[in-house]
């Protein structure tokens, strides 16, 4: 019999889509994979800033070389870098650090953790959907992202849309979940019925590339690449 530890697939079901955590570790070559970051805007609801890279460095907007996450807050030009590896996503300070008031040099994160730069640019870390290994940043303080985005999702494996709190972003209005997944080095949308993008129709799936618009009956939304800014 499996021990307490013991790792089993779990299945959800939203509705007629299911999602499994079977496959949400990233492989060894995924984790190699240089991928870009999006900006995903989301009629009614806003914008998100999606990183696909497992390493990700956060600080000071406007520097030279950019980071990844960057932030409009007194924070160092590189202050933290954040990773995504099979045992989870690990944060390590180049700068003071803490992870829910306590001092960190290096720590692996849980959802619900808060984590502050400097002395005062609050984060907070979330895996809303049990099997997914993606994640969300959402800022506490008072502070911006230099996108004009509301939140950061880390996609490693699948995006969750849906009026569930288990979702990475949760649209109320919605009946049934909105999946966005990686498929290779492309991405791709799974909804239980008709989609529109780029003004073609698709039954359930269709791929999503940079520029890409996509509706159904219960959500519009656009994928937006982004480049990073140079000093």
């Amino acid at each position: 019999m499996p021990g307490p530890h013991s790792w089993l697939p779990v299945v959800f079901s939203f509705g007629s889509i299911i999602v499994t955590n079977e496959p949400t570790v990233p492989t060894r070559s995924a984790l190699q994979e240089p991928l870009s970051s999006f900006a995903l805007w989301i009629d009614g609801v806003g914008g998100y800033l999606v990183c696909l890279s497992h390493r990700l460095t956060l600080g000071q907007a406007n520097v030279q070389p950019p980071v990844d996450i960057a932030l409009i807050a007194d924070v160092s030009r590189h202050h933290a870098t954040l990773q995504r590896d099979p045992e989870g996503y690990f944060l390590e300070a180049a700068r003071k650090v803490q992870i829910n008031g306590q001092p960190a040099e290096k720590a692996l994160l849980r959802s619900g953790d808060r984590i502050t730069l400097g002395n005062s640019c609050q984060l907070q870390f979330w895996q809303p959907v049990p099997v997914s290994t993606s994640a969300r940043l959402d800022m506490m303080s008072g502070h911006r992202f230099a996108e004009p985005v509301q939140g950061v999702l880390l996609m490693a494996d699948t995006l969750v849309i849906g009026p569930s709190a288990q979702s990475h972003v949760q649209v109320t209005d919605m009946t049934q979940p909105l999946i966005l997944f990686r498929n290779k080095s492309a991405l791709a949308a799974r909804w239980p019925g008709l989609l529109r993008i780029n003004g073609q129709s698709f039954q359930e799936r269709g791929p999503l590339e940079p520029g890409a618009a996509l509706s159904n009956e219960q959500i519009t939304l656009t994928l937006e690449r982004l480049e990073k800014k140079q000093g």
